[in-house]
């Protein structure tokens, strides 16, 4: 059972909240490092190879879900990519739509790959077919990404496909070891379409109900060991982060790769295109390592991963972990509840999360261990000129009051920290416009002679529910919880709904705060940290410019963002450390990020001078 759902009756912890590898990854490097990617919300610098990664590995994925008994080589890449999926973004075990493989003739006998040198050439094809709309779909994200750097002409496609084709080679030795196994010890079951839980994904639903289409008879044949030995992955075309499997107890979570399973034995793999030289080598290791901890605990600690293997597609390599056994999961688990206590559970100040970073690993390549280079983790990160641990300091602004040059009167500036962006109110509905299908209803409440329009920007509620009642009606009251005020470009009041954010209905004796309550406008000063641009065309054809910062101080960070024009000419002049003033912007928010809005009335002021001697 590679995946295991949050219950959200029982989660207490909620999607947002959760431990994973990555993050236990980043705090053992340095508890610094992760306040400020975690509790601070920092971004680290988006350049090309992190992209590239997703792309092969979503090129490998499709490629495995496809069969050469249905599809030539060169077919379409959305053939099998009609699968209906539910309200969660997961492939849908109700609904009554055909699948895209259950649409599809099997191939004559004759197109069929007859050994796996032909088997290998129509992986290749689709590799090519896939490989080439998944580097374009992720140049095409990096090119939006407000923190994008480097160079997207750095990216070698023919070794992108190098990388795909040795991912291929690796699965094609199961293939072989599938045959020589004569399908292992489910080939019956499979023929007679017996699926587990969670099948590897093929196209096909979840349950048979006859014999598998492409079933034989006697000893095993190539087409059906392609299909006994795919492994489970996420399905492509599920939504981000919507097959996870999470702890029985939801404070941690994680996501597969690649789980072959079809000899009985329960083999995770996790693909990395690189060559497995560096630092991160290590955390991969630790992170299969959590995999096998979390595997056993959502079996209910009575099933054990086999084997654990880092395939380094860059370096064509299979790296070979050994697997934890009970006591040392049982004492995993234990030490990352802990960290979950201490991490997430609520969350820790800066002090209790020093500059104090772990020794540089080394490793060449196929992530072999070799002598760690006489480096300072330090001088490799990211937020070096701003930590104390490299050329910054914690000597941040904490609100108080300013005076800019041109301006009489002194600006107060609000703590970070304490901006909330949210508020609860009743009201009566206005107006309610049914969308078309697929689309939320755009819907006007009232309160009193004030008035303001509901965004939807979400269909659910973090905790599972509705994000607004089925039946909302003009005339009803409702309570707008937690939702996030905004003025627009008109003076129009705007209520924002996100995760965090819903309506309910109300009670007629239910007091909450008054629509016209909301502050607008505020003040901060923090220390620059970065700052962004976003550029674009809209669907009018007119292009668009956007600028932002990332913004602390001694209380929290948030991020600033508006229309170019609107943020002055000291912006271009800022430089990373200098402490600086935002004087009347906006509130906004997703989740638990706060955010700021730059307007036309926005004042932006370099205050102090970042020493650079």
């Amino acid at each position: 059972m590679p995946v295991r759902l949050a219950t959200p009756l029982e989660d207490s912890v909620g999607p947002y909240n959760r431990l994973s590898a990555s993050q236990v990854n980043t705090y053992r490097s340095c508890p610094r490092l992760w306040f400020y990617e975690k509790v601070r919300r920092f971004k680290m610098p988006q350049i090309p190879v992190l992209f590239v990664g997703r792309a092969v590995e979503e090129a490998v994925c499709r490629m495995l879900m496809e069969s050469p008994a249905l599809l030539v080589a060169n077919a379409a890449s959305d053939t099998l990519s009609a699968i209906p999926v539910d309200e969660r973004g997961v492939p849908s075990r109700s609904s009554l739509d055909p699948w895209p493989a259950e649409r599809l003739l099997a191939l004559p006998d004759s197109m069929w790959p007859k050994d796996l040198d032909g088997l290998r050439k129509w992986g290749i094809g689709r590799l090519k077919v896939h490989l080439h709309l998944a580097l374009n779909s992720m140049k095409a994200e990096w090119q939006k990404d407000e923190r994008k750097a480097g160079d997207w002409n750095s990216v070698n496609p023919d070794y992108c496909l190098e990388m795909c084709i040795n991912g291929l080679d690796f699965h094609l030795k199961e293939v072989q070891r599938c045959l020589e196994q004569n399908g292992g010890p489910q080939l019956k079951e499979w023929r007679r379409g017996h699926r587990p839980e969670w099948p590897s994904p093929d196209a096909r639903r979840y349950t048979l109900s006859n014999n598998h289409p492409l079933s034989q008879n006697g000893d095993v044949t190539l087409i059906e060991a392609w299909e006994i030995a795919r492994p489970w992955f996420v399905d492509p075309n599920a939504d981000n982060f919507a097959m996870n499997a999470v702890h029985p107890e939801h404070w941690f979570q994680g996501e597969y790769d690649l789980v072959y399973r079809w000899d009985g034995r329960i083999n995770i793999v996790d693909l990395k295109a690189s060559v497995g030289r560096g630092d991160r080598s290590g955390n991969y290791v630790q992170q299969l390592r959590m995999y096998a901890m979390l595997w056993w605990v959502t079996h209910e600690k009575q099933q054990v991963v086999d084997q654990l293997e880092i395939w380094y597609l860059g370096a064509n390599s299979i790296k070979t972990i050994p697997c934890p056994d009970v006591e040392e999961m049982s004492q995993m688990e234990a030490e990352l509840e802990s960290m979950w206590h201490q991490l997430r559970e609520t969350t820790p100040s800066v002090e209790e999360c020093p500059p104090e970073p772990s020794p540089v690993r080394g490793y060449k390549a196929g992530g072999i261990a070799i002598e760690p280079p006489n480096e300072v983790r330090c001088t490799r990160c990211d937020w070096e000129s701003i930590c104390p641990g490299g050329q910054g300091d914690d000597n941040l602004p904490d609100g108080g009051s300013v005076q800019l040059p041109g301006n009489t009167t002194s600006f107060d500036l609000t703590p970070i920290g304490d901006l909330d962006p949210r508020m609860t109110l009743v009201a009566e509905v206005f107006t309610v416009m049914s969308g078309r299908e697929g689309r939320r209803p755009q819907i006007k409440v009232s309160q009193g002679s004030a008035f303001a329009k509901v965004i939807l920007l979400v269909d659910k509620h973090q905790d599972g529910q509705p994000s607004w009642p089925e039946n909302i009606a003009k005339g009803d009251r409702v309570r707008l919880d937690n939702v996030i005020p905004s003025a627009n470009w008109k003076g129009e009041i705007e209520l924002k709904v996100d995760p965090h954010a819903c309506i309910v209905p109300a009670s007629d004796d239910e007091i909450a705060s008054d629509l016209m309550e909301f502050r607008a406008r505020w003040n901060i000063s923090g220390r620059l940290i970065y700052r962004f641009e976003k550029k674009g065309v809209g669907r009018n054809g007119k292009e668009w410019h956007r600028k932002g910062a990332m913004i602390q101080d001694s209380s929290g960070a948030m991020k600033v963002d508006g229309w170019a024009n609107d943020w002055g000419p000291q912006y271009d002049l800022a430089e990373i450390g200098d402490t600086v003033v935002v004087a009347n912007i906006g509130l906004d928010a997703w989740a638990v990020e706060v955010r700021g809005s730059v307007s036309r009335n926005t004042k932006f002021h370099i205050s102090k001078r970042v020493n650079r001697d």
